[in-house]
């Protein structure tokens, strides 16, 4: 197998028509099947959207080292000089600017709403490393907004600065930051957080001093409704520096009350099992914001499998990570997240797949 479509297609028996089939399957192959087949064994992520019928992902993926990276740096390298690809290429390249403070580099390409045959450049989702600095970062928001500016292929920061000041300063104590998402091609310009460690009761003052004009009484509902069941969440909201724009989600995950840390929630899918999305899920059809036949998908998505190919013998690994419930005025809408990762067992699947 050498591209990531090879393995997607053996895999196509185990992933579930419901979630991903027809032209569905097929724009995913065209946007990212060029990808090498490495790509399966860092996280795949498929985000499904629960209350519509077609059977569509968009599609995400950790940059990890070796041919994934090698293969971003070649086309950078060939895409225009002032671009998204450009800045990722030059990034995998010398990270030394930014190795103080960021982690880990996330490509999210949008696929089921992106324009047949235009593809548009990725969000590029910053992990950002722990740190003394307010957000619980390690670096301020001048440092983070140059590398946001850049990533969207636009020049000047300051816009990017004052939104991740104002924001930095509207969180509540012990909150911090763990991803920043360069959007390019988004309107109007603004800067997209993932903050953790902000309890229920703290997002209503939270959103008042970010200025969010939506109905905070709504989303203490939400919360309320959802919390015997998805105690740990994130808040993921976009910013500019006149306040909170009008859409805001909560990533909730289905983890017990032992796991505290916040780092652990971007590995929930390893860790937590179909017996634990069972009344998740059914509490969303229940709503009215999940429809049966996605639910029917999501609950026969976690598997561990031990599978073999051409290539070899591999590790199949796929689970839920988290529901993400958005909220724009009166309308509520829900999509999951679902991962799976394939680890090569052999040293020959591991040559196939990683060269050497």
């Amino acid at each position: 197998m050498e591209r990531f479509r090879d393995v997607l297609t053996a895999l196509r028996g185990r992933i579930p028509r419901s979630l991903l089939a027809g032209e569905g399957w097929d724009r995913l192959l065209e946007r990212v099947g060029d990808l090498p087949a490495a790509a399966a064994c860092s996280l795949c992520g498929f985000e499904f959207r629960l209350d519509e019928p077609a059977a569509a992902a968009d599609f995400s993926n950790p940059v990890s080292g070796g041919r994934v990276a090698r293969h971003y740096i070649a086309r950078g390298e060939a895409a225009a000089p002032e671009s998204v690809e450009a800045w990722l290429a030059a990034h995998l390249k010398n990270a030394s600017a930014t190795d103080r403070w960021l982690e880990s580099v996330l490509p999210a390409y949008d696929i089921i709403g992106a324009p047949a045959g235009r593809p548009e450049p990725p969000v590029v989702y910053l992990r950002l490393l722990p740190g003394r600095e307010k957000g619980g970062i390690a670096a301020g928001p001048a440092a983070i907004a140059r590398t946001v500016a850049a990533a969207c292929a636009r020049g000047g920061s300051e816009p990017e600065r004052r939104a991740l000041a104002r924001a930095l300063g509207a969180l509540p104590a012990g909150a911090r930051l763990a991803y920043v998402a360069a959007t390019p091609n988004r309107a109007p310009r603004s800067v997209r957080l993932l903050a953790a460690n902000i309890g229920a009761r703290e997002v209503g003052p939270l959103l008042e001093r970010l200025q969010w004009r939506g109905s905070i009484a709504a989303v203490d509902r939400l919360l309320s409704g959802m919390a015997d069941l998805c105690g740990r969440f994130l808040l993921l909201f976009d910013i500019n520096e006149d306040g909170a724009l009008p859409r805001i989600g909560f990533e909730m995950h289905a983890l017990r009350e032992r796991v505290t840390n916040d780092r652990a929630l971007f590995s929930a899918w390893l860790i937590s099992s179909k017996n634990d999305w069972k009344p998740v899920i059914r509490r969303l059809v229940d709503r009215g914001w999940c429809l049966p036949s996605k639910a029917e998908g999501l609950l026969s998505w976690p598997r561990l499998r031990t599978v073999f190919g051409e290539a070899g013998a591999f590790q199949l690994y796929m689970g839920i990570n988290h529901v993400k419930l958005s909220v724009e005025g009166e309308l509520l809408r829900a999509k999951a997240y679902g991962g799976l990762r394939l680890l090569p067992l052999d040293q020959f699947a591991k040559k196939a797949f990683l060269g050497g």
